[in-house]
């Protein structure tokens, strides 16, 4: 009985450092999207910022901290990817509405 308690333990704690990873892979990802799309550079900068400072409180082992840090990282990359994307289409509906003039 004691060994399925200890190995529930070890499984327990080990989700701290996969969730904290796939916040961080996730915030990676939205940004590199972000940047490809040219994306503002306000949202951008902070999504870079908070990233780096996820991958430092990881690396300390604060695996909770580095979730909350990259959570807000892919919040503000997907903001700039989304800005960019208004930014693209605003251009075209605007020869839209002046060419059916």
């Amino acid at each position: 009985m004691a060994r399925r308690g200890t190995i529930l333990l070890c499984l327990l704690l080990g989700c701290g450092p996969a969730t904290a990873t796939s916040v961080i892979d996730d915030a990676d990802g939205a940004l590199v999207r972000a940047r490809a799309a040219n994306a503002e550079r306000y949202e951008a900068t902070l999504a870079d910022l908070y990233l780096a400072k996820a991958r430092e409180e990881q690396g300390y082992a604060r695996y909770a901290d580095a979730q909350a840090l990259a959570a807000d990282a892919l919040r503000f990359a997907q903001a700039a990817g989304r800005k960019a994307s208004e930014r693209r289409t605003a251009p075209a509906a605007d020869d839209a509405a002046v060419s059916k003039r």
